[in-house]
Order: C-alpha cells, then sequence, then structure tokens
C-alpha cells in the first residue's frame, strides 16, 4: 500500500516529466476536440487548451478551451 510521502514523490517526478511536453499535441479523451496540448502545471493538475482535430473538423468555440486534468492523467495520456 502507498504512503502519503511516496504518492506526493511520485506525483513530483511526473510533472518534472511533463515539462519535456509543454505545448505538445497529445490525443486527449476529455478535450472538447479529442486533441489537445499542455499549457501549464500546477501543484495537483495540469491545465491542457484543446486544439483542433487532426481527423475531423469541429467548431471554431470548442478550439481554444481550456480545461484542468490531474497530473496522472496527463502524465498517462503523454507516457504510457
Amino acid at each position: 500500500m502507498f504512503n502519503k510521502q511516496k504518492i506526493i514523490r511520485m506525483m513530483c517526478n511526473k510533472a518534472k516529466e511533463l515539462k519535456s511536453v509543454i505545448g505538445k499535441r497529445v490525443s486527449e479523451n476529455l478535450s472538447p476536440t479529442g486533441s489537445a496540448k499542455l499549457i501549464k502545471i500546477c501543484k495537483d493538475y495540469v491545465v491542457f487548451e484543446s486544439l483542433q482535430s487532426e481527423y475531423t473538423q469541429h467548431p471554431v468555440e470548442l478550439v481554444g478551451v481550456k480545461y484542468k486534468r490531474p497530473i496522472a492523467y496527463a502524465w498517462n495520456a503523454y507516457f504510457f
């Protein structure tokens, strides 16, 4: 079983790895367009911005929407 310190250390490591992909496109399930880029890393979450999908056209108002995701989810989107 994980203790609190170990979980905090794991999140810090994931946040460090995510710094290398700020601004890069990724398929992201919560994005209104299915595609997004990482724009900010905070203490326990990240901020994504939706991008126009490479596969389908979405209404312009869906592009540029900013939303939050847990660090672990963002790490999984890029590195798993």
